[in-house]
């Protein structure tokens, strides 16, 4: 008899039979698959352990870094500017923290809350006298001598309170900084606080040796005070640029501070409209702006020494370093405040124009002035977009104007995106029929729920909201309106999308926290490609449209990756922070004022609500002082809110809304309508059985896993992940739902997850706890939507079945916001925050995709 043929699978390492060959190879091709990703689980989990080995030996790490030459990936380099006399130094990723160098130890005040006799006085009393002066300016016009009102506080007493302030003052920055990572060939300069940047830097290399500029960020902008708009204010808000973000931007002390209260001129029938007039009410603004910022005139050009709550004495130069106002408080120099555009070429952004200086205007003023006739010298600054008016700003030394204006990013959303693009977008898709607005409402009502995005509904009805309603509907167009404008059917609408989606990469290339030169490139090409489509859009609906594309907000555009490598991250001049304040303010207008003559009043409870922090504040830190107990001292990750618990094999997961302990049976039964969960537990087995071996955990007896119907498992509803963000590396984090009825509504949040061979999305299905040999693991079944998960049946092809595949909760990377499009396909919203963004892009990169725009 001849011998019996067979194959040899390199797999399994088995002499197989011919017979059935093809359906062994798949299976145990599959099984090889399933056994190399829990193999780099289970790498991970001892790179893990071995990394908390290496915690305890940190200053032998040191040593050893420190005689190794070369560098290693990620490490951080902080370059000091020279007149610090600090040496550069370059820290390990995981070691550097931008974290305060405590000072001394030192009680806190005793008598937390003078001025008062007693903490049961301070908890009775109301308020304290006001510290804003009142002052009166005098400004000439038309023969006569008109006279307002101006409220302002002493802006370098305020700064040096910021400077005795025990719990500010260590976070301060004094010296100019340049921050790079090494990515494996060079160290990648980046950018994120003013003082990483170039205007900060240029301050102190004019100053004398051994001088530290003190860096002022002022906004000015009326608001509405009442309800129809009769009363209104002009509140000037200061802050700090030595302070970081978190703090600058932050509420309370070290915050935005009301310093000032200018006067509205209001307009008269007889002058409004006149350029006389015009020149008038800039001239009062710029007199009033005069009184707030002499206090930092003679120092800014001599310096003022200040000894610090650490007993140094530093010799200080005030600067104001950012200007951050809405385009109305900007464009008294028209058209644009920074650069000599001219008014016919707002719209193009790839052309570049000379920039303004202060030393230019000064200039061509004096010799505007010297002309023999008004419209000789009218001429000559209207050639500039200057007016006859003395720049306040032109007294502080170390100041340019120009310069420190700033683009806005609330504004140019709120504006260029509501008044412009998502008003074109409305008006096309009305033109399509009811229909067309009925599915547009339709697409924003069922997207799914996501933390921090606004679910609109109604959407083509909103005329007028907030302007970070309009952010959150610009995050979703795209997704909700690909359907109804299409190419073939509306070619024009189909180009305004095109328009609109690039606007967002605009925006979000302007909204990262940090920047590197590549980031800076690629906004820089946003910009571009962005006014290139906008053109090609207006010329194609110039015989059916009279919108007038060519306004100065469209135009500030160009600047905007400018002031990033001038002055820092956007956040650092966004008008937001200080627009919030204007809510306490008409608060203060509405119920503690008897509505005649309401700054001082407006101002006064400002002020008693600045003391009344910072006094609650000090109380707090001597309570805290008082009953400090250092075996006490918990680590700020242990903590529990409702029932979360680090998962013991996922520590950047910790899993919560626990259910009732609940048998595989119980599971199957429940879930009886969703073929996922068929054999439940018998699909658990065989995965724990492959996971086990590949961390290299010996099998109880030798034997698989043999879960029994019986057994019980915890459903986790809820999860809360922590990831490193890609753009600025910082640990960030997503709440995330696996819940059938979330507030009545069914909520499965989709995730990234890391497989064997690349990064994949998933909706999760079910997340639980199970409980093997004593040892808890976390584990989810998820359906992934871009993975094979083994041969698919020509049953499941034809009806669309998709399976779905157990994954520990290591695996996932963050979550992801998915939207469907049509029944089997989801679209990525990377629209919806920076690092889903840049997460997404790089995907594409590594997939090998062209990105065209």
């Amino acid at each position: 008899m001849a011998p019996e043929r067979t194959k040899f699978c390199n797999l399994c390492k088995q002499d197989l039979k011919p017979r059935g060959w093809t359906t062994h190879r798949k299976a145990c091709g599959k099984k090889a698959k399933k056994q190399r990703q829990n193999q780099l689980v289970a790498e991970s989990i001892r790179r893990e352990d071995l990394e908390a080995e290496a915690d305890h030996f940190a200053d032998a790490n040191v040593s050893e870094r420190a005689s190794t030459p070369g560098f290693r990936v990620d490490d951080i380099r902080c370059e000091y500017h020279p007149s610090s006399g600090i040496p550069p130094e370059v820290h390990a990723f995981e070691d550097f923290k931008r974290r305060p160098t405590p000072l001394a130890s030192i009680p806190p005040n005793k008598h937390p809350w003078a001025p008062f006799k007693s903490r049961l006085e301070w908890e009775t009393a109301s308020h304290r006298l006001t510290e804003f002066t009142q002052d009166m300016i005098s400004v000439p016009y038309d023969g006569t001598i008109r006279e307002f009102d101006l409220h302002y506080r002493n802006l370098w007493e305020w700064a040096t309170d910021l400077l005795h302030d025990p719990q500010l003052f260590p976070h301060m920055v004094f010296d100019a900084q340049r921050f790079s990572k090494f990515d494996g060939k060079t160290f990648v300069t980046f950018v994120d606080e003013p003082y990483t940047a170039e205007a900060f830097w240029n301050v102190q290399s004019q100053l004398p040796e051994g001088a530290k500029p003190l860096a002022f960020i002022l906004y000015a902008d009326k608001t509405k005070l009442s309800s129809f708009g009769t009363a209104r204010g002009y509140p000037v808000v200061a802050r700090l640029a030595n302070l970081p973000t978190d703090i600058r931007n932050g509420q309370g002390m070290g915050g935005g501070y009301v310093v000032g209260w200018l006067p509205i001129v209001k307009d008269e029938k007889d002058h409004a409209g006149k350029p006389s007039w015009v020149n008038f009410k800039n001239a009062v603004w710029h007199e009033a702006f005069l009184k707030i910022l002499s206090p930092l005139a003679s120092k800014s050009s001599t310096g003022q020494w200040f000894e610090c709550l650490d007993s140094i004495q530093r010799w200080f130069f005030p600067s104001i370093l950012i200007l951050s106002a809405d385009y109305k408080e900007q464009c008294s120099l028209w058209p644009c405040p920074v650069c000599l555009v001219p008014h016919d070429n707002l719209l193009d952004a790839l052309k570049t124009y000379p920039r303004r200086t202060s030393d230019q205007s000064q200039n061509i003023l004096q010799v505007a002035r010297g002309k023999q006739t008004a419209e000789e010298r009218d001429d000559t600054l209207k050639q500039y977009g200057l007016r006859d008016v003395q720049n306040t700003f032109w007294i502080v030394a170390l100041t340019c104007v120009h310069y420190a204006l700033s683009w806005d990013r609330l504004h140019f959303n709120g504006g260029l995106y509501r008044d412009h693009l998502w008003a074109e977008l409305q008006r096309l898709i009305t033109s399509l029929g009811r229909a067309s607005v009925a599915q547009m409402d339709h697409n924003y009502e069922v997207f799914p729920r996501w933390r921090n995005l606004k679910h609109v509904s109604q959407v083509m009805s909103i005329s007028f909201t907030d302007s970070s309603v309009y952010e959150d509907i610009s995050k979703m167009v795209i997704y909700a309106a690909h359907t109804i404008v299409t190419e073939d059917e509306c070619p024009i609408g189909y180009l305004l999308l095109r328009c609109i989606r690039l606007f967002l990469e605009v925006d979000l290339y302007a909204a990262l926290e940090v920047h590197t030169a590549d980031t800076i490139r690629a906004g820089r090409h946003a910009v571009q490609a962005f006014s290139t489509y906008l053109q090609q859009h207006i010329a194609k609906t110039a015989d059916t449209s009279d919108k007038n594309w060519n306004f100065p907000k469209l135009h500030m555009s160009v600047h905007i990756f400018d002031n990033i490598e001038a002055k820092g991250a956007t956040r650092n001049y966004n008008t937001k922070p200080n627009e919030k304040m204007h809510g306490s303010l008409k608060d203060s207008y509405q119920m503690r004022t008897n509505f005649r003559n309401v700054a001082p009043q407006i101002l006064r409870i400002n002020h008693w609500q600045v003391v009344a922090e910072s006094i609650c504040r000090n109380i707090s830190d001597f309570d805290e002082y008082q009953s400090r107990d250092a075996d006490n001292v918990l680590d700020e990750d242990n903590f529990v809110v409702d029932d979360l618990v680090v998962s013991n094999d996922s520590p950047h997961v910790k899993l919560g809304s626990r259910q009732a302990p609940q048998t595989f049976e119980s599971v199957e039964n429940t879930h009886g309508h969703d073929g996922a969960f068929t054999n439940f537990h018998i699909k658990l087995n065989e995965f724990l059985t492959n996971f086990l071996l590949a961390i290299q955990v010996p099998l109880l007896g030798g034997k698989r896993v043999q879960l029994k119907a019986n057994d019980k498992i915890t459903e986790c509803r809820f999860l809360k992940v922590n990831y490193e963000s890609l753009v600025d590396w910082r640990q960030h984090t997503d709440f995330l739902r696996c819940n059938p009825k979330f507030f009545g509504a069914p909520h499965f949040d989709c995730v990234f997850v890391q497989t064997t061979d690349k990064i994949i999305f998933s909706r999760l299905l079910f997340v639980f706890e199970c409980t093997l040999e004593d040892t808890a693991l976390s584990l989810a079944l998820i359906h992934p939507f871009d993975a094979p998960t083994g041969v698919r049946i020509r049953k499941d092809k034809h009806l669309s079945i998709f399976h779905a595949e157990f994954f520990s909760v290591r695996s996932i990377i963050r979550g992801a916001f998915l939207v469907p499009d049509g029944s089997n396909n989801y679209l990525v919203v990377d629209t919806v925050d920076t690092n889903m963004f840049l997460r997404v892009k790089a995907l594409h990169l590594e997939a090998g995709h062209l990105v065209r725009v």
